[in-house]
């Protein structure tokens, strides 16, 4: 694995369509930076993800935009806040997670050697 991947975790259902009938939901943008394993990631916030795509989202409107989606009852009222999980730092981490693993297998074999 190598470079960025965006991955959007699902929060809430809403009523919005596309101009071409897909369903829209509420969802947490996620971005994982990787060479060979994820050594970072992001929690990029609230974005509208497309039902049925995996990667594909609209960002979420600003304003006056995001009021009136509001007001017609097809986003809540008060937008949920984000916060990654312990599994996406789990996952987001996996680098540096092996990396210590290998130092402390290294470490005690050297300790059990002797």
């Amino acid at each position: 694995m190598f470079g960025d991947k965006e991955s959007i975790t699902h929060i809430a259902d809403t009523s919005i369509t596309t101009p071409d009938g897909k369903h829209l939901y509420l969802g947490q943008l996620i971005a994982r930076h990787s060479f060979l394993l994820p050594y970072s990631v992001e929690d990029k916030g609230l974005v509208l993800g497309v039902t049925g795509e995996s990667t594909m989202y609209m960002p979420l409107p600003k304003g006056e935009g995001l009021s009136a989606l509001q007001s017609s009852g097809l986003l809540p009222a008060e937008l949920p806040k984000t916060k990654l999980s312990f599994i996406d730092y789990l996952f987001g981490y996996a680098l540096e997670l092996f990396i210590l693993i290998m130092l402390g297998y290294t470490f005690f074999k050297k300790q059990f050697a002797k």
